[in-house]
């Protein structure tokens, strides 16, 4: 008789050891299932440009878009802002090559991570400003391709200062005493370049103004700079012009305006 409930004893405790276990297997799936549940979605692998030296580890950027910024200038400049994420603490943004083909700007935004580092695993996220070389384009649109994100600008004039000499296109003119005529420049104040004229003494500027593009939406569009004069003494006359900016020396490259006037 003593044996059987020793038998009975035992057996129950063997019962609970064994749904205890059950119990606590059972806990600890769920908690592990919760536990992904709740990590942010890893980035998604990409092709390194060049092989690994060692030393560091090289990749593509994730660029999820791209903004294009045209400046108030003229010649116009053009930045693209790249935005993304990196996979970690340690990856950082790093050589940018540029390249362009036709009327298509490609860029290519590669990362770089010390190889036996200890980092992170947070996403970060990153802004980029990227310069583009459109001094000399003629107007058109252009397409831009930054990794795997893509845009386009448009430019509405040639985007280069006009190398124009002239000294040769209004280099002499006829007059009577008492004649008015009238100098029209290309300006682009926008630029920081105006035009600085000086007149010999038998002649007197009536009026001087820039004119501004009628259409507002051409930003860092130049036009044209006007002078009234009037030819008030006989003889020769001079007048003499310089497009530079205000702030620099004059180096002897600028361009430069020669009128002569022979008043009778």
């Amino acid at each position: 008789m003593r044996s059987l409930k020793l038998l009975i004893i035992l057996t129950m405790v063997i019962s609970l050891v064994a749904f205890s276990g059950c119990a606590e297997n059972d806990v600890d799936t769920d908690d592990t299932v919760d536990s992904i549940e709740d990590q942010p979605p890893m980035p998604p692998e990409v092709e390194p440009n060049r092989p690994d030296d060692g030393e560091y580890i090289y990749g593509t950027a994730v660029v999820e878009n791209i903004e294009i910024l045209i400046l108030e200038s003229f010649p116009v400049q053009i930045h693209v802002i790249a935005k993304g994420y990196l996979p970690d603490g340690c990856t950082e943004i790093g050589d940018i090559t540029k390249n362009m083909d036709g009327n298509t700007f490609t860029v290519t935004v590669e990362t770089i991570r010390p190889a036996d580092m200890m980092c992170t695993e947070a996403i970060v996220p990153y802004e980029k400003s990227i310069p583009l070389d459109v001094y000399g384009l003629k107007a058109g649109t252009y397409n831009v391709l930054v990794n795997s994100a893509s845009g386009s600008f448009e430019l509405t004039m040639d985007n280069s200062i006009p190398d124009t000499d002239y000294s040769v296109e209004t280099e002499y003119m006829e007059a009577k005493t008492g004649d008015n005529f009238t100098i029209r420049l290309d300006e682009n104040p926008t630029t920081g370049f105006e035009w600085s004229i000086e007149i010999s003494d038998g002649l007197v500027v009536l009026s001087d103004e820039y004119i501004p593009p009628q259409d507002e939406g051409l930003v860092g569009a130049g036009n044209v700079h006007v002078w009234e004069i009037q030819a008030v003494e006989t003889g020769t006359q001079q007048v003499n012009g310089i497009y530079k900016r205000s702030w620099e020396n004059i180096t002897g490259d600028e361009l430069k305006y020669e009128l002569t006037v022979n008043v009778t």
